[in-house]
């Protein structure tokens, strides 16, 4: 059976004293097979447990315990690291949520998230999509000597200030037009909490972390809603005078969402949504902002409608999760198939500015492309303002931490660029996780 070693590397600018390690799988059916020694004079091999399996105070380990590392033999799910304090589990299979009345909301903490069976297809990867709190990195190599890839959670010569000052500056003037929107930063100014805690750093929220808008927090982000906005004036069916001008679009018509679809799993299926198959579907807008897209599936007729509401909600562009209808049946969430995929280059699209972009590649403007031409045609490097001069007009939080990170920054970074180490066991025994502190130079 293969066995990978996950080791933990604290950076010497981390000046906590108590760091807490938890392991949260994905699903309760996945595979969970962790161990680790407890010590030189106590050699015996120690069972990991899930560290939410049920409520109370969570089945953390410290850096000390894991000072050898573990050994993954099954293990599908999220790594969590906490600084000072570990969260608690409220419930069975809880998670902290970005909300003010979650208690465990001022503390510090981040994760990581890997997928171990023993197959070539497993990965590791690096996240900032929810939130930015603690830096890390991701070092694989074969019996611990030979190095095989990194992921830096800092790019070289990125310092943790220069990300979290960045990120801060985002929202420290909110942008959404929401009343009682606070800046993105924890603790920060979160009046509405009575119990309102110090100025302790704890993480900056991502804009796909919000409830729904009506909740609390408010989101500090820009709304797509001035982007759904400049779409229909220019290339809605009654577009203004002077529109833009982009071969193919206009009369409703905003993007040529086109490609191929690989299909699911090790062993896809050879019919239904999770088969392999072609799509091309126009993307339209009308007055109030919906889109719906029209086309062939897999050879089939289909209707997508996406409406505004979900659209612009944090969980709808930016959170990759838009609802939508299909062939005019209830709303749905987008599910691991051909329509969570087609889902994804729509939304995908809006995160990076690519719709109705007039900037040009190999003397065609992005906006003329169809959606799997964008992400093999425009380089990583010309993203977000690239594409758009106008800031609302594409996922900022992610922009900000492109240049500066190479962890996911939003749901679809990898269709753009590799943001995942490989951990097949023919060629990797052994991950390394470092985390380090807001001032590294790591």
């Amino acid at each position: 059976m293969n066995v990978l070693t996950v080791k933990f590397s604290k950076g010497s600018d981390v000046a906590h004293k108590d760091i807490y390690i938890g392991f949260v799988p994905g699903s309760t059916n996945d595979k969970f097979d962790i161990s680790y020694h407890a010590g030189e004079f106590e050699p015996l091999e120690v069972e990991v447990q899930p560290l939410n399996a049920e409520k109370g105070k969570g089945n953390w380990l410290t850096l000390e315990q894991l000072q050898s590392g573990v050994q993954m033999k099954h293990f599908s799910g999220r790594i969590y690291i906490c600084y000072g304090q570990p969260w608690e589990v409220l419930d069975p299979y809880y998670e902290p949520a970005q909300n003010i009345t979650d208690p465990n909301f001022f503390l510090r903490y981040d994760k990581m998230e890997l997928t171990f069976n023993g197959a070539s297809t497993d990965v590791a990867d690096l996240t900032s999509i929810d939130y930015w709190s603690i830096p890390m990195k991701l070092e694989t190599s074969l019996d611990g000597l030979i190095p095989v890839q990194i992921d830096y959670g800092l790019k070289q010569g990125v310092t943790s200030s220069e990300v979290y000052k960045r990120l801060d500056k985002l929202t420290s003037t909110p942008k959404s037009g929401l009343s009682n929107a606070l800046p993105a930063l924890v603790p920060g100014k979160f009046t509405q909490n009575p119990n309102q805690p110090g100025s302790g750093f704890a993480r900056i929220i991502g804009p796909s972390s919000y409830p729904p808008i009506g909740g609390v927090p408010v989101t500090p982000y820009h709304l797509f809603a001035a982007y759904l906005t400049y779409l229909n004036e220019n290339f809605g069916t009654n577009s203004k005078n002077n529109a833009v001008s982009i071969k193919g679009l206009g009369n409703g018509v905003i993007a040529k969402i086109a490609g191929h679809f690989n299909g699911v799993g090790p062993n896809v299926p050879p019919t239904g949504s999770q088969s392999a198959q072609n799509y091309d579907l126009t993307a339209s807008i009308d007055e109030s902002l919906d889109i719906t897209l029209t086309g062939k599936i897999g050879g089939v007729e289909t209707t997508l409608l996406y409406k505004k509401e979900d659209l612009i909600n944090p969980d709808g562009i930016y959170g990759a999760n838009a609802m939508f209808s299909l062939n005019g049946a209830a709303k749905q969430n987008p599910a691991n198939d051909v329509y969570g995929w087609i889902t994804g280059d729509l939304l995908a699209g809006f995160n990076i500015g690519a719709i109705g972009s007039i900037t040009s590649f190999g003397g065609t403007m992005a906006g003329t492309m169809t959606s799997s031409e964008w992400f093999s045609q425009i380089p990583n490097t010309s993203l977000f303002s690239n594409l758009q001069s106008n800031d609302a007009f594409y996922n900022q939080y992610a922009a900000a931490l492109q240049g500066l990170s190479q962890a996911y920054n939003f749901a679809y970074s990898d269709r753009f660029s590799a943001v995942q180490v490989s951990l097949d066991p023919a060629k990797v025994n052994t991950l390394t996780i470092s985390f380090y502190d807001v001032n590294t130079s790591e």
